[in-house]
């Protein structure tokens, strides 16, 4: 019985071994002008926010971990990163229309109030990512406010 377990993990650190030369490419683009950051009035309070709790999957700015440099992690850590991509790319925020933004800042408030957004195991390995009901009261007046002024500069077009 020993030895059927030491080979079974001796396969097991193989396959380990050899996918780690399988990993997936990183999400380590720049900011560029269509950025969020760049077409968006943000208090430095609300920047912390997205950047703890929102950029690393959704946006082209992952900022990796250690442990995410092993597979089967870096797997994991890529399939959220590109789901919350096509969910939501802030990166690409410069070429959503003012409808776009409009439901995009609808949907992210609405995640947050719900809790669904972080998600709980990011949080577990992110604590920053955990926000206090002051950062959620501060995020959703920031919301509120560029809500009303796309609509306004819907409205004047």
């Amino acid at each position: 019985m020993k030895k059927v377990l030491r080979i079974s993990l001796l396969i097991l650190l193989f396959i380990l071994v050899i996918a780690h030369f399988f990993l997936p490419e990183k999400n380590r683009g720049e900011i560029t002008q269509n950025h969020l950051f760049e077409h968006t009035a943000l208090s430095e309070g609300v920047q912390t926010i997205l950047k703890n709790a929102c950029l690393d999957c959704h946006s082209e700015q992952t900022n990796y971990l250690w442990y995410h440099q092993f597979a089967p992690v870096s797997w994991m850590i890529h399939k959220h990163i590109t789901d919350g991509k096509e969910e939501l790319n802030l990166s690409e925020w410069g070429q959503m229309d003012m409808l776009g933004k409009l439901t995009v800042l609808d949907k992210m408030k609405e995640e947050v109030e719900k809790g669904t957004m972080p998600l709980k195991p990011y949080i577990l390995m992110h604590p920053k990512a955990k926000l206090s009901d002051e950062q959620k009261e501060q995020f959703y007046a920031w919301i509120d406010k560029q809500s009303e002024e796309l609509l306004l500069k819907m409205m004047s077009e």
